[in-house]
């Protein structure tokens, strides 16, 4: 006859699709993205350089930028060619946020491979018992065993 579907193995067979699914869309998007720009602040979100001094520290002639700032001892030309001192509202910064975004995604990635290895192991223990099991004994039909044996 046929071998009876054990409860771990039913697991495995519905679990691994599942999260193997789960697992390889939180991988990709933490590994791979659309477009790189994803990562920057916004232009229209960028920050003065003041709030940026604990992230990076530009220098200019091994000097922070801050202090030729504060000397006003910088200076640009304009889209018309003259000259005016740069002062620290002109300058906005971005930062590149890709380790804030993609640590989530990867801390996700793991749960959803760890649910895939429960639901692997639940799978391949679920065989090992479906196929180590003995088949149950095979009845005889009620016509077989009414007829007379012939000799």
């Amino acid at each position: 006859m046929t071998r009876k579907l054990n409860t771990l193995m039913l697991i495995g067979l519905i679990g691994t699709p599942v999260a193997g699914a789960q697992f390889g869309v939180d991988y990709s998007r933490a590994v791979w993205s659309d477009d790189q720009n994803n990562w920057w602040t916004p232009v229209a979100s960028a920050l003065p350089l003041e709030k940026t001094g604990g992230s990076f520290q530009l220098l200019l002639d091994g000097e922070p930028l801050q202090n030729h700032l504060a000397r006003s001892s910088l200076t640009a030309l304009g889209p018309e060619g003259l000259a005016y001192i740069v002062t620290p509202d002109l300058i906005k910064v971005r930062l590149n946020m890709r380790d804030a975004v993609q640590v989530p995604r990867l801390h996700a990635a793991i749960y959803s491979a760890f649910a895939l290895g429960v639901s692997l192991t639940c799978l391949i223990v679920g065989l090992v018992r479906f196929f180590r099991q003995e088949p149950p004994p095979r009845r005889m039909s009620n016509a077989r065993m009414r007829a007379p044996i012939r000799r």
